[in-house]
């Protein structure tokens, strides 16, 4: 069953790729470089240096960079192993570049057979080992093949997702059985992933491996972005389109009470900068991009380049987690929890369903539309005390939910 499944998969997999790959091209230019971008890798020309004979292999495959940084705590507990790993993003590439104890790291070859083969034969990990929600069939396929023990990490599937995966088990549940065990996140994910395998034996909550990270060992001060100690900073972070105008809208209606306020705009694509900073001009408001920061006064950043959201959340006195106001699914909202500060979301958290209801009055606020985000906002920017409260509570949810990296690394080398 499982073959006939994954011959179909790259049958259509074959077919759709022309009219995917014009897409990407005629979509622009940043998609087309995000694309192109180590090409090779993509199509598994990979370059693994000779490895240690005396170790057992694991093999690590994660999406993006917010996956990337979640596994980050789990590398120093598997030095005894080789240790590749695999990404589908650039961002996400960069980041595991930076991380020391990695044998070999590279972007995923397309998963049609032949490509993914190719390494999975040539490589033979012992394990391979699944973040969240990365099931590919010719990948797990290969991998079953060649006797590897296939774990998946922080299992998750949001409460969006799960009609589709239900809708369409008959194909995904033969490669789930596939799987040697399946770590998830909550009750919610294994009722979940429950519904759709044979033996719930292979699965176990084991909690979110993400509140583990040290999410707080990047900084700045105030002065790096030339704000002075007493501005108020309101960061909205990873914001999509429909978010901003409603942040700006707000932002200018309450700089009229609270002067030194200043606003950070990250969208969650770079390529809608132009778009955001042409918003806030035609709000008469004086930006100035992360990039080419200045002395210049000023009354918003936009963030136009990666991996400084982080350190922003460490100097912002209010937060609000995007793609949550629309309909989006939002963002991580520990990376702001992390830092002491008081969160906002919108009501489309499904893809942080655990993450936001154990943040909800308890560290962050949930709001329904542009009234009560400004309500809030007015709450919190008035009240020193109330902001800070709220932030120490956020911090005590996110230390509280630790310990899903000892348990998976169990699991992992139990295997």
């Amino acid at each position: 069953m499982v073959n006939i499944l994954v011959f179909f998969y790259n049958c259509l997999m074959l077919i759709f790729l022309f009219p995917i790959l014009l897409g990407i091209f005629l979509s622009g230019k940043k998609n087309r470089q995000e694309f192109l971008y180590k090409i090779s890798e993509r199509l598994s020309f990979w370059h693994v240096p000779a490895l240690d004979k005396n170790k057992k292999t694991v093999w690590i495959h994660c999406a993006s960079l917010g996956e990337a940084r979640a596994l980050e705590p789990i590398i120093p507990h598997l030095q005894e192993y080789n240790i590749i790993v695999s990404v589908i993003t650039k961002s996400a590439r960069e980041y595991i570049a930076k991380i020391k104890g990695v044998s070999y790291y590279a972007l995923m070859p397309v998963d049609i057979y032949p490509f993914i083969a190719k390494q999975l034969n040539k490589i033979k990990p012992d394990i391979l080992v699944l973040i969240e929600t990365e099931f590919w069939p010719s990948m797990i396929t290969c991998a079953n093949k060649i006797g590897t023990k296939i774990i998946t990490v922080n299992g998750r599937i949001s409460k969006n997702a799960f009609p589709y995966y239900k809708l369409t088990k008959f194909f995904w549940k033969p490669f789930l059985n596939l799987l040697s065990f399946i770590s998830v996140r909550n009750e919610q994910d294994y009722e979940r992933f429950n519904a759709l395998i044979e033996n719930k034996q292979k699965l176990k909550i084991t909690g979110n491996i993400k509140y583990d990270r040290d999410w707080t060992h990047e900084r700045m001060e105030k002065r790096d972005l030339f704000f002075v100690p007493e501005d108020l900073i309101f960061t909205a972070g990873s914001t999509r389109e429909g978010e901003e105008n409603i942040i700006i809208n707000v932002y200018k209606e309450l700089k009229e009470k609270y002067k030194n306020l200043k606003l950070v705009i990250a969208p969650r694509h770079i390529s809608r900068v132009k778009e955001i900073v042409k918003l806030a001009e035609k709000s008469g408001l004086k930006i100035d991009l992360f990039s080419r920061l200045s002395q210049n006064e000023k009354d918003v950043i936009v963030v136009d380049v990666f991996g400084k959201l982080q350190a922003i959340y460490s100097v912002s006195d209010v937060v609000f987690v995007g793609g949550s106001l629309v309909n989006k699914g939002g963002q991580n909202p520990i990376e702001a929890a992390a830092y002491s500060k008081p969160v906002i979301f919108g009501n489309y958290m499904f893809n942080f369903e655990s993450e936001s209801a154990c943040l909800k009055n308890n560290g962050a606020f949930e709001v329904k539309d542009e009234n009560e985000f400004k309500e809030v906002l007015i709450r919190l920017l008035s009240d020193e005390k109330l902001r800070k409260e709220t932030g120490i509570k956020a911090a005590k949810v996110v230390e509280t939910q630790k310990g899903a990296v000892e348990k998976n690394i169990e699991i992992i080398k139990n295997e």
